[in-house]
């Protein structure tokens, strides 16, 4: 298993059939019977058809990094930061960090939108929630940068929901991951606030 197949995609194992019966109670949701309304009425499309495309497409929002979930949480580590000082920590010297067992919580946005003759007419939108039990991580980091990403164990635990109705949910004892994840060039260590630097 490489990189780009650890996705919430994959996570989720996402049944197609079983996605279609749960998305079926959201449709009687005012977006969803708004779009199908307008769907009907400006194309010769019928419904069942775009409603098995909007299935289909779902994979792609789903199209997201574990590894760059993990690393985004990480940067807001303060332990990290001390990496940033080239005097202390010099580029040409690698480093591993352990971390401790901890939880990583992760909100995603996603929507699909649809477009007739190439014009936005609405959006579906989904609310993912994923937390990520982890033990035994150790971070390989040189300049500044995370390199290689080593984990113990890992669990995890899911909700994808439409229009405020749950439609999938997800929990699992353990996922599976290569003995060491790496990120190429590597991952810059970059705080999101900024006044961490100060």
């Amino acid at each position: 298993m490489n990189n780009s197949q650890i996705t919430l995609d994959r996570f989720f194992s996402l049944d197609k059939e079983l996605l279609r019966q749960q998305l079926f109670g959201v449709e009687s949701g005012e977006k969803m019977s708004l779009l199908k309304g307008t769907v009907l009425k400006s194309t010769r499309i019928k419904w069942p058809l775009a409603f098995d495309n909007i299935i289909d497409k779902i994979g792609d929002v789903l199209n997201v990094s574990i590894p760059d979930i993990m690393v985004m949480s990480w940067n807001k580590y303060r332990i990290l930061l001390k990496y940033l000082d080239r005097e202390k920590y010099p580029a040409t010297e690698t480093f591993l960090v352990a971390l401790t067992e901890h939880t990583i919580k992760s909100e995603h946005r996603p929507f699909i939108e649809i477009l007739i003759s190439d014009k936005p007419v609405g959006k579906i939108e989904f609310n993912i929630t994923v937390f990520l039990m982890l033990e035994g991580v150790i971070l390989k980091i040189q300049d500044g940068k995370i390199k290689e990403i080593r984990i113990g164990t890992c669990k995890g635990k899911g909700t994808m929901s439409c229009e405020n109705q749950i439609i999938f949910r997800k929990e699992t004892e353990k996922i599976s991951f290569p003995v060491l994840i790496g990120l190429g060039e590597g991952v810059p260590i970059m705080p999101l606030n900024p006044s961490d630097f100060t």
